[in-house]
C-alpha cells in the first residue's frame, strides 16, 4: 500500500512542521513603560506601551498603587478600566500549529454584586476568531479578591498568520469611591503546544518502517 513507501525523511519533516513556532508576547507582563513614568502614587494612563497599543488607553500600575496585590510577574502590571472601559492589543506572527495563551487576573474591586471587573480576551486572525471569551461576576471563588488567578485557554491556527491578541474592559458600572476600576492583567504568554509524546512516537515509527520497507534487495 502507498502508506508504506513513507520515508523517514518524510516522517521527520512531518514532526519538524506538526508543531507550531515558538510564540513571543512583547512585554507581556507590562515591565516596560518606553519613555514615559508613572505618577506619584505609582501608575499611569498612556496612549500605548512597548508592544502593547491601547483602544483608547492602556493604565499601568506598579507595586505602590493598591494595598491590596502587588504585580505577579515583576513590578508593573495592566488594569483595563482607566478613566473608561479600555481595552489593549497587540500583533503577533505564528506558525500553523497549536498554542496556549495564559495569563493572570485579579478583580480591583471588591463588591458583590459588580459588573466593574468584567473583561473579554481574544485571539483573532484575519478570517477567523480562535478565542473570545470573557470572565464575569468578580470577585467570586473562582476569581477572588485580592490574589491572581491563571487563566488559560488553547488554540489552533491551520496556517502561517499574524493573530490579534486583545484585552477589553466590559463592566461600565461605576463603583463608589473608585469612579472607573476594574479588571486587572499581568504576565500574558502565547506558547507553542508540542506534539503528545505518542503521537511524535508514532510518526517516528512509520518513517522507520517505511525507511525499512524501502531499502534494496541484497
Amino acid at each position: 500500500m502507498k502508506w508504506f513507501k513513507i520515508s523517514a525523511l518524510a516522517a521527520a519533516m512531518a514532526i519538524a512542521t506538526s508543531g507550531a513556532s515558538a510564540a513571543t508576547v512583547i512585554n507581556g507582563s507590562f515591565e516596560d513603560i518606553g519613555d514615559g513614568a508613572l505618577n506619584g502614587s505609582g501608575w499611569n494612563i498612556f496612549s500605548s506601551v512597548p508592544g502593547w497599543t491601547g483602544s483608547p488607553n492602556i493604565e499601568i500600575q506598579s507595586d505602590r498603587t493598591l494595598g491590596s496585590i502587588d504585580a505577579q510577574d515583576g513590578n508593573y502590571y495592566a488594569e483595563l478600566d482607566t478613566n473608561q472601559d479600555a481595552g489593549i492589543f497587540q500583533n503577533i506572527a505564528l506558525d500553523a500549529g497549536s498554542y496556549s495563551l495564559s495569563f493572570w487576573y485579579s478583580p480591583r474591586v471588591n463588591a458583590d454584586p459588580t459588573t466593574t471587573n468584567d473583561m473579554s480576551y481574544s485571539v483573532a486572525g484575519a478570517a477567523e476568531t480562535y478565542i473570545d471569551n470573557i470572565i464575569t461576576g468578580a470577585p467570586n471563588p473562582a476569581y477572588p479578591h485580592g490574589a491572581w488567578t491563571n487563566v488559560v485557554a488553547n488554540f489552533t491556527i491551520d496556517s502561517d498568520q499574524t493573530i490579534a491578541l486583545s484585552f477589553a474592559a466590559l463592566g461600565g458600572s461605576r463603583f463608589n469611591g473608585c469612579g472607573n476600576c476594574g479588571a486587572l492583567i499581568d504576565n500574558v504568554t502565547i506558547a507553542a503546544v508540542p506534539l503528545p509524546a505518542g503521537i511524535l512516537l508514532m510518526l517516528t515509527a512509520v518513517g522507520a518502517f517505511g525507511f525499512a520497507r524501502r531499502r534494496p534487495k541484497a
